[in-house]
């Protein structure tokens, strides 16, 4: 299936879709978390120095 095939981009999106549902995860978001709170509490340290 090449890329002039009508079904062509009805394939990337279901692939895509299938990729992004796998990518919901919690980790990212307790990463985020983590490192806002490294960084507030750095920021408050220098600040209370």
């Amino acid at each position: 299936m090449g890329c002039c095939s009508p079904n062509y981009r009805n394939s990337v999106n279901e692939e895509e879709e299938k990729i992004n549902s796998k990518g919901a995860e919690k980790a990212p978001l307790l990463l985020k978390v983590l490192m806002t709170t490294i960084v507030c509490i750095g920021i408050l340290s220098i600040i209370l120095m």
